[in-house]
């Protein structure tokens, strides 16, 4: 394989680094029915737009005839867009981008005035990106509603079609991992320009008075807190849009390479890059179980009220939000003990969500928990403690749910031995890492419920130690995956290892679970450590266990559809056992319309991630968590006969012409990539805006390769 992603990845035409089929392809293998269709001929290299769709449309009904897909032509991600019931909503860190209305800054120029767009680059061709004032002016595009935030939100809305939550991001840095030193502020990528039709405004902060954020190669490592205004405005026309609304305030560490700030995990000098927050905690210095964490988690939690309380106060600007969270994984802070043992950030959150009720009192609220968080506290330090330290909060009141990001790894898959999960079926077809079956079997099941691993040496051997509970009978407490037995029973503490005879304030079945972050790399075996992302500039970047690194979008759907469906009462495998009622409150365990995919970007695709020198983090969206662009739920063989016969309507097809651009939709463009089979040579890659010449060439070449595999006719 090249290393590119590509439309029939999933197919199973790849060969691994060491030159071995993969188990895609020996899973593909195993099921190949042979030849069906007529033989196809090559397209010349004058070819229209039409004639092309025409190739590849046969080319996908011989795939579906020959049984490599079971319902048409991606009908499985097209199921999937339609389960997704809500998403997330980024990049948190734009200054503009959740402006429903076009802002332009001044450009310095010597004599005409000329301004530039700083959230239009979907709408206008590059020519048009700097213009000068006057033509901005009377064409209407200042503060005009063409801007990037309608192209994503129409996408959204036509892609996703039962999507009816959005949760909208917006961040402020932090600039010390040592809670007590650490200072949380919003910032800005540039400190002299002037926006238009308004400056930019944060807690009456102006662009010139906020925190300039980092630089890597001299680009800003993050975009800036979105502007106040265009918050409100954006959940105005989200509301407008008939979406409810959801808020999460959220922190970006702004710790750039290089720097000297004392270690609160080490003691030396020099913290993590570009950290995550869930890293904030107390000083190495300080011991647990002091009055010194509590001073330091208090100094945190002054800065961190007026943070979330100023959203809190924007929300009720823009007339109430449906769901209101108070953070997310903040881990190293709510593990945090002071001298009596209690969790003093706990007790802040608490204290922190009867604030936010009086400002939103119909707003649902919680906290988005990491995934391993939630479920309790088990401090690796030779106590033997067990406490279910957010039980406070999730007892409390004022909390409408237990939420945390939903990060369970569901496969434990490598290509070469040992790779104990690929079992023979009994129809002789083998396991692969996309089988529906596979992964939802390890939603109650596999790591994190049944087992884990005690070493990176275990790991790499698969010796699975049980998870058990000797003591007790309750292995539950241990399994962050077990939200069946945490919701259904009583939660006892155990300081030193001995449970206490009196339970905490949970109430069993009270409240209902939300997955607040439900993600998936779109990166080989993404499933295997869906919680990892890549970004190269930061020190958490990673690539899931025993990934070769190249992108896979399939693994990303069908990691999102088996939760989805794993939960969700109507799909055919469903069982009563997978998503109980409640016997308190008319609902089930897990509430589905509150699993927010992560996620969806209001910085439009194709153009984010085509245009990174607009935006520098476009490259990592090929491996990342993002879905815009990997759905796939619009490329059906309908659409794409309709096109055919529509001879005069190419190369404007939305089907694959981006009508906006005229150029090759991204879905198509990965039909093209670079791809080795079992023999043949590589199809050559294909740039966004190729020629129909480039195209044929591309569509021969897979035709040559196909034919010399007796794949095809000929």
């Amino acid at each position: 394989m090249t290393g590119q992603a590509n439309l029939f990845s999933r197919f199973g035409f790849q060969v691994g680094p060491d030159g071995k089929l993969d188990n895609y392809t020996r899973a593909f293998f195993s099921k190949f029915k042979g030849r069906v269709g007529p033989a196809m001929p090559d397209l010349d290299t004058n070819a229209s737009w039409a004639q092309i769709a025409v190739t590849a449309n046969a080319l996908i009904n011989e795939f579906v005839a020959q049984g490599w897909v079971q319902k048409g032509f991606d009908a499985d991600g097209t199921a999937f867009a339609n389960a997704i019931q809500a998403v997330t909503m980024i990049p948190a860190a734009t200054e503009w981008a959740y402006a429903p209305y076009e802002v332009l800054r001044d450009q310095i120029t010597t004599g005409v005035e000329f301004v530039a767009t700083e959230n239009a680059y979907s709408v206008y061709d590059s020519s048009q990106w700097v213009i000068e004032y006057g033509e901005a002016a009377s064409s209407g595009r200042i503060g005009g509603a063409a801007c990037d935030w309608a192209t994503s939100l129409n996408s959204l809305q036509n892609q996703l079609p039962n999507c009816a939550l959005a949760n909208l991001y917006v961040a402020w840095y932090g600039s010390d991992l040592r809670a007590g030193s650490c200072t949380l502020m919003p910032g800005v990528t540039r400190t002299e320009f002037d926006d238009m039709p308004h400056e930019w405004v944060c807690t009456g902060l102006h662009r010139n008075e906020a925190h300039q954020v980092s630089t890597v190669n001299g680009s800003a490592a993050f975009g800036g807190t979105p502007d106040d205004q265009s918050v409100v405005a954006a959940i105005k026309d989200l509301n407008a849009r008939g979406l409810q609304v959801c808020v999460t305030p959220f922190i970006l560490m702004d710790i750039p390479d290089g720097n000297t700030l004392p270690d609160p995990y080490s003691g030396g000098t020099g913290q993590a890059v570009y950290p995550w927050r869930g890293r904030i905690t107390k000083d190495y210095s300080t011991p647990d179980k002091t009055p010194q964490v509590a001073a330091e988690v208090a100094s945190f939690v002054t800065q961190y009220r007026n943070f979330v309380l100023h959203y809190a106060d924007l929300c009720a600007l823009a007339g109430g939000v449906d769901i209101f969270l108070l953070g997310t994984e903040l881990r190293g802070l709510t593990w945090l003990r002071d001298a009596e043992g209690s969790y003093p950030f706990v007790s802040a959150l608490v204290q922190l969500a009867a604030d936010v009720k009086a400002i939103l009192p119909n707003a649902q609220i919680s906290y988005a928990a990491d995934w391993s968080e939630w479920f309790g506290h088990q401090p690796a330090d030779g106590s033997n403690d067990v406490f279910f330290h957010l039980d406070p909060l999730w007892s409390d009141a004022n909390i409408a749910a237990v939420a945390f990001d939903n990060y369970w790894p569901l496969s434990d898959w490598r290509d070469t031995a040992p790779n104990i999960d690929e079992v023979v079926h009994s129809d002789g077809t083998l396991t692969a890492i996309t089988d529906y079956d596979y992964l939802m079997g390890n939603v109650r099941g596999g790591e994190g419920y049944a087992w884990y691993y005690a070493s990176q040496a275990d790991r790499d051997s698969q010796t699975r130690t049980p998870i058990t509970d000797g003591a007790y009978g309750k292995p539950w407490l241990f399994r962050y995956k077990d939200i069946w037995n945490w919701w259904s029973n009583q939660h006892f503490n155990r300081p030193g290892g001995i449970e206490s005879p009196s339970p905490t304030a949970w109430i069993p079945q009270s409240k209902p679970f939300w997955f607040t972050e439900l993600g998936c790399p779109s990166i080989d075996k993404g499933s295997n450590e869906p919680n990892v992302f890549y970004d190269p500039k930061s020190s958490e970047s990673a690539i899931p266990y025993f990934s070769d690194g190249t992108s896979d979008y399939l693994i990303q759907r069908r990691y999102l559809n088996s939760m989805l469906r794993f939960f969700n009462a109507s799909d055919p495998e469903f069982t009563e056992d997978c998503n109980p009622q409640s016997t308190l409150y008319a609902g089930r365990m897990a509430n589905l319309s509150r699993v927010m995919i992560y996620t969806w970007d209001a910085r439009p695709y194709p153009y984010f991630p085509l245009y990174d020198t607009v935006w520098s983090d476009g490259p990592n969206w090929i491996f990342g968590q993002w879905i815009g662009g990997k759905l796939s739920s619009y490329t059906l063989p309908q659409e794409l006969n309709s096109m055919a016969v529509a001879t005069t309507y190419a190369p404007l097809s939305p089907y694959i012409i981006d009508p906006a651009t005229g150029k090759l939709d991204k879905q198509y463009r990965d039909f093209f990539q670079g791809i080795e089979f079992v023999q043949g040579d590589p199809i050559p890659s294909v740039s966004l805006d190729p020629t129909p010449a480039e195209v044929a060439n591309a569509i021969n070449a897979l035709l040559a390769v196909l034919r010399s595999q007796n794949r095809l006719a000929t």
